[in-house]
């Protein structure tokens, strides 16, 4: 080959490397950025289809200047939102506080920003069923998954009636709601289910069940079922923080204030049946119970850690 011709194709050679290099480079830099946020499932989680519905965040973040997509995930438990943390692959989770509070002795620097629910939960059980203390070995407890509100409520009250917290440990079966849901809908007494609205109310309806202990008696009061929560680098980010904050606490407002609208919006994603529970839900921004879940998973040495209330909720 002449050696004009040979530096002239090696010069070309050059430059079709360093486009294929450069290209993908600015076209990822041009992908707009996101904030992603993860529920999970029940009615526990209704502002946030307000949220969703009206825009509230993508309107506070255009009016705090900051350019972001908004991307919502659906999540079966708190230990998925965990991993999802870690990647970096999730700015704002909704868990109940017990999740939380085990996620936060292993490490994780998040803490809540709100509350978000109270929610009435029952261990569904079969109708002849008259004591926990007569479950028998073939017969199994499903709920979300070790670690989760409704497996502490249930310790804390198998605390209570036998002496020993972890009395009903070796028979639980992590499950989500929907598919725990759809197992006693089959009417089969080997399991109950330890779970919240709107499958608590449908599974009442099944001729054979009943509520065997709700969560209020487990608790010994009320408490918050559902919390808020982000890590450092998100809270950080003050005009995204604010941001969030502001469109959360304005959607838990349209709930209480705006019930009607709610209920219309509501129905997009949930059946009148579903809906029904929705009068026995409370939304509302305070954290209720966090003492108790605190001490009572530190005596069970569920976690170790010696945690303030500044240590678990930001400011």
């Amino acid at each position: 080959m002449n050696s004009k011709y040979k530096k002239g194709y090696l010069l070309f050679t050059v430059l079709i490397m360093a486009l294929i290099l450069v290209v993908p480079g600015c076209a990822k830099s041009n992908e707009k950025k996101q904030v992603i946020i993860a529920d999970q499932f029940g009615l526990a989680y209704a502002p946030l289809e307000i949220m969703r519905h009206e825009g509230f965040l993508e309107n506070a973040l255009t009016s705090a200047n900051v350019d972001l997509e908004v991307v919502w995930k659906k999540l079966p438990n708190t230990a998925a939102m965990r991993e999802a943390m870690i990647a970096n692959e999730l700015d704002f989770g909704f868990v109940g506080i017990p999740p939380f509070l085990i996620g936060k002795d292993k490490g994780m620097d998040w803490r809540i920003v709100m509350g978000l629910s109270e929610s009435p939960l029952g261990l569904v059980a079969p109708a002849d069923m008259e004591s926990l203390l007569a479950l028998k070995s073939d017969q199994k407890i499903l709920l979300p998954q070790p670690g989760s509100i409704q497996h502490i409520l249930l310790s804390m009250y198998a605390e209570k009636i036998s002496g020993d917290a972890k009395a009903f440990d070796d028979q639980l079966v992590s499950m989500s709601h929907p598919d725990g849901q759809m197992v006693m809908m089959n009417n089969d007494s080997r399991y109950l289910h330890f779970t919240s609205p709107p499958y608590l109310d449908q599974e009442l309806k099944q001729t054979g069940l009943k509520v065997l202990v709700d969560g209020e008696t487990c608790f010994g009061d009320s408490f918050t079922f559902i919390v808020g929560i982000c890590p450092e680098r998100v809270y950080e980010d003050t005009a995204l923080y604010n941001a969030f904050s502001s469109a959360l606490s304005k959607s838990i407002d349209f709930m209480n204030d705006k019930p009607d609208r709610a209920y219309e919006i509501l129905l997009e994603n949930y059946t009148e049946a579903d809906l029904g529970a929705l009068s026995d839900m409370t939304y509302t921004h305070e954290v209720k119970g966090l003492e108790r879940f605190l001490t009572f998973m530190s005596q069970q040495k569920m976690i170790e850690s010696n945690f303030e209330q500044e240590d678990l909720i930001w400011q």
